[in-house]
């Protein structure tokens, strides 16, 4: 469960804490300072088999097997800025990453977790992985307006590959020409733009076919609260939340690929 908690206002922007996870729902809340006790995991990944053998693993070097994967040693979260992460880039798509805590060792200035997906059985299966959001409590500001994605996608057996794209929701400029919302850039007006978030209820999606027998696949998701966002000022909330889950659902593809 992600917990998201505002725990106090510096130089006018939002400073939230995290500490919950990502699994079917995940919990990102803001609240009041007394939820800085709570210490829930604050990533969890969950895979559903129907005809496939897919499996979960921490790090390349982990042999059991699993569909559930739950973080643990949860801390608060605090605002931060994307070009700042990128100082870390080496770090953020590795077995070992370790999230970055600030200088007080009492909160997370961004969260990192690997993990692999790989296939066990003696057949091809497709795959959909979803990042979802769901709001449990309604309220005026919607936390999801500041928050930042990284997903890293990657063969598991290239430790030189680090391929990520970033996502965030729109912005809140309306296209008259297209009649949609502009893209969010990933932090300040000199950034990249970030991708869309997919909808009010999906950030992102993926989806796998003819994942060969012994394919393995690394994914990492890097989140954060981006500071220079333009909706990050102002007086803190303390009633709203939004509920992020990272499903993964699997099946036996039609066919199986014959392996040259």
């Amino acid at each position: 469960m992600v917990d998201l908690s505002y725990i106090r206002k510096r130089k006018a922007k939002r400073i939230v804490a995290i500490v919950g996870g990502i699994a079917g729902a995940c919990v990102v809340a803001i609240a009041a300072v007394a939820l800085l006790g709570q210490r829930a995991a604050p990533l969890t990944v969950k895979l559903s088999n129907s005809g496939a053998s897919l499996a979960l693993y921490k790090s390349d070097y982990d042999n059991e097997r699993k569909s559930f994967l739950l973080a643990k040693d949860a801390k608060p979260y605090s605002e931060f800025t994307e070009p700042a992460l990128s100082l870390h880039e080496s770090e953020l798509d590795i077995d070992d990453s370790k999230s970055l805590e600030t200088s007080d060792n009492s909160s997370f200035q961004f969260f990192q977790y690997t993990f692999y997906i790989t296939n066990t059985g003696d057949k091809a299966a497709d795959y959909h992985l979803s990042l979802n959001i769901s709001y449990p409590n309604t309220s005026s500001f919607d936390l999801a307006d500041v928050l930042r994605v990284r997903f890293y996608d990657n063969d598991g057996n290239d430790k030189t590959s680090h391929n990520y794209r970033t996502f965030a929701k729109h912005s809140s400029t309306f296209n008259t020409e297209t009649g949609k919302y502009d893209p969010e850039r990933i932090a300040g007006s000199g950034t990249e733009y970030a991708e869309v978030f997919e909808s009010s209820s999906v950030a992102l999606s993926k989806e796998v076919t003819n994942f060969v027998p012994g394919a393995v696949t690394r994914y990492s998701f890097v989140l954060w609260l981006e500071g220079e966002d333009p909706d990050s000022k102002g007086e803190a909330p303390v009633d709203s939340s939004i509920a992020l889950g990272v499903n993964i659902s699997a099946h036996e593809a039609e066919a199986t690929p014959v392996q040259e």
